[in-house]
């Protein structure tokens, strides 16, 4: 019976998450794609994934908190923001469609308990599925568009201050 939980509680928390919006409602196929997800444990204070380093896995916190960090050119580190398992967020989406190199370093602020999909396993639940496939392909696609449109926005701001900057400082002729 605890494998029977075991197995609810996955869909269940895999409904909520915006990713597996278009199949949530499709018990059988959120059978097949939660039977993919492995589950990893880790404890406070260590990584997840390191901003740098190659990665093919996808990240649904099932328990726990985690800070998304991104270092500075100085090499410092900065907390981006904290994610909680009761939020339904996942992280590590991108390396689903690329595996490079990591964005961000990602560190369990409590101890953590997460469902893993690996790329292999996304590509091929794709292939067998393809309706499904596709429907997680143009979510990926439209949360990066999101975060374009978002860096695009934030890199004329910064543009605009620079100039501005400059401008008062006298660095710049008019």
């Amino acid at each position: 019976m605890g494998k029977v939980k075991e197995i609810n509680d996955k869909i269940e928390r895999l409904q909520n998450i915006s990713l597996l919006r278009e199949m949530r409602d499709d018990l059988g196929a959120m059978t097949r794609i939660a039977a993919l997800f492995t589950t990893i444990s880790i404890s406070s204070g260590k990584p997840v994934i390191r901003e740098n380093d190659e990665g093919d896995e996808l990240f649904v916190i099932k328990s726990g908190t985690v800070s998304i960090e991104k270092r500075t050119m100085q090499d410092d580190f900065y907390t981006v923001t904290e994610l909680k398992a009761g939020d339904n967020i996942f992280f590590g989406e991108v390396a689903l469609l690329d595996p490079d190199k990591r964005s961000a370093t990602v560190m369990c602020k409590t101890n953590c308990e997460f469902y893993v999909l690996t790329r292999p396993d996304f590509l091929h639940f794709g292939n067998e599925n393809p309706k499904y496939g596709l429907a997680i392909t143009r979510e990926l696609s439209r949360i990066l568009c999101k975060r374009l449109r978002k860096a695009n926005t934030d890199i004329i701001t910064l543009f605009d201050a620079l100039v501005e900057e400059m401008a008062e400082s006298g660095g710049l002729a008019e």
